[in-house]
């Protein structure tokens, strides 16, 4: 986990992109740009992003994701703000809630019961 202390910025992988991590990325402060793809596995890092408000950090082409990355890696204050923010946004986001977490769940699994009764 120390080494996140030595990067600026993640990429993630595609096209099957990290999901433990994107979220370890993020908790030691390093923001992640991520390219989303056409299915679950390429869209969890999306999801991830999505959850904590940092949804123009998503790429929908390679283009731009290069032109993405290159533009947060250059601004310095950007990441300094983040390397400061993004634990807590993290706390305070569905990600780390384990209830809301669980009620989602619930409530996705009783919609497709209803649908096969």
């Amino acid at each position: 986990m120390a080494l996140y202390n030595q990067i600026d910025l993640a990429l993630d992988t595609f096209p099957f992109n990290g999901a433990t991590t994107t979220c370890e990325a993020l908790w030691m402060g390093v923001p992640v740009v991520t390219l989303l793809g056409d299915r679950h596995a390429g869209r969890v890092g999306a999801s991830i992003l999505q959850r904590i408000g940092l949804d123009d950090f998503i790429a929908e082409t390679p283009e731009e994701m290069v032109d993405l990355a290159v533009t947060v890696a250059s601004n310095i204050n950007l990441l300094r703000e983040l390397r400061k923010s993004l634990r807590s946004k993290m706390l305070a986001s569905d990600l780390c809630n384990g209830t809301v977490m669980a009620r989602s769940i619930e409530e996705t699994f009783l919609k497709m019961y209803k649908k096969l009764i």
